[in-house]
Parts: structure tokens; C-alpha cells; sequence
């Protein structure tokens, strides 16, 4: 496993299970590929984050050699110790662009959406989310893993169907993203971008 440093806030997003389904192939050939190098698991450890009040998240994010990708950040009301508030999974395909045209040492990366959801771990969360009416829904509940992907949830999430195109560094086995899939994340920390 790879840990994924973080520079001022974040650096990184991450992801959910694992990888691989018959939906890797399209008409009997595999979609494009990413770098050999990026296939496996990339973590980052408890850091501080607020996302509707909550302060702190951890962030998972993998990478199959077929080119499928899951995103998995865990959100929490502490320093990751208790249980956790709020987990958002992303999954879908990653696809390998080439370098970057505006800095040659940054790669293009896309990434093309297939599911999302939210699952809530608290009261205290889910009553939060049913009084802001989140991504339009007032029936949050108690681990109740939600479909978000055809929601419109201001800005929170990502739809089926969209396709990120991003930027990242590889430094030593060490990603780092741009700002457009770190979704999620507040504050201007250092980015590639």
C-alpha cells in the first residue's frame, strides 16, 4: 500500500472497493489502460477536513490495470477516533491522457463516473442532512448506503455519467491531484494544478 502525503490541507481523493467487472471490456477490448505504475491502492492518513461540520476525513483511492477507479472518503465529527459521520464512494473508470500540454511534468488524467453514493453513520448527521434537504432528499437515514449519482447535490458530488479531467503528479509513489476530483475538499491546499 502507497500513503498519500497531503501539502497544507489535502492532495489527494480517494475511493471504495475493489476493481474489476465485465464492464471493463467494451465491445471485447479493454478500455484505455493506465500507467502500469498507478494500478494498486493509495491511502491518506486522518487529516483534518471540514465538510458539513464535520472536521476530519480519510481518503482511499484504487486503481485497477484495467483502468477502473474507486473513491472511497470516510468523513468524521473527530480526529477519525468515533465512529464514522459520513462515507462517499465514487466508481468508474480512469483513463491515462498523456502529459500535460501546460507543464510537462504533470499528467492528464480522466475520469469517467459510473456510480455514487453517501452513506450516513450518525443521528446527528443524518438530522443535519434531512434539515438541509441535501442533494434534495429529507429521508437521510441511519447506514443506508444512498444512490447519489443522479442527485443534485450543490456541488457535493458528481454525477453518472461526467467525466473529471484532472491532473496528477506521481512523486515517489506519492499522487497528487488537481483540484477537480477532490471534490470534497476545503481549502486551497497545495495541488499540481
Amino acid at each position: 500500500m502507497k500513503i498519500v502525503a497531503r501539502s497544507a490541507i489535502l492532495a489527494l481523493s480517494l475511493v471504495t472497493f475493489a476493481c474489476g467487472d465485465d464492464d471493463d471490456k467494451k465491445d471485447g477490448q479493454t478500455i484505455d489502460e493506465i500507467p502500469e505504475q498507478l494500478a494498486g491502492t493509495y491511502t491518506s492518513p486522518c487529516l483534518p477536513n471540514t465538510v458539513l461540520s464535520l472536521s476530519h476525513s480519510t481518503r482511499e483511492l484504487r486503481f485497477s490495470k484495467l483502468g477502473d477507479f474507486d473513491k472511497k472518503e470516510v468523513y468524521y465529527s473527530d480526529n477519525c477516533a468515533s465512529a464514522p459521520a459520513l462515507v462517499y464512494k465514487v466508481s468508474g473508470t480512469a483513463q491515462h491522457k498523456g502529459s500535460s500540454p501546460d507543464n510537462p511534468e504533470l499528467d492528464l488524467i480522466n475520469f469517467s463516473v459510473k456510480n455514487a453514493y453517501i452513506t450516513i453513520g450518525t443521528q446527528a448527521t443524518v438530522d443535519a442532512l434531512n434539515a438541509l434537504s441535501f442533494c434534495g432528499k429529507k429521508d437521510w437515514a441511519l447506514d443506508v448506503e444512498t444512490s447519489v449519482a443522479d442527485a443534485n447535490c450543490s456541488g457535493f458530488t458528481i454525477k453518472k455519467g461526467e467525466v473529471i479531467e484532472d491532473v496528477y503528479d506521481d512523486r515517489d509513489g506519492t499522487l497528487f491531484f488537481g483540484k477537480k476530483f477532490a471534490l470534497l475538499l476545503s481549502g486551497d491546499g497545495e495541488r499540481p494544478t
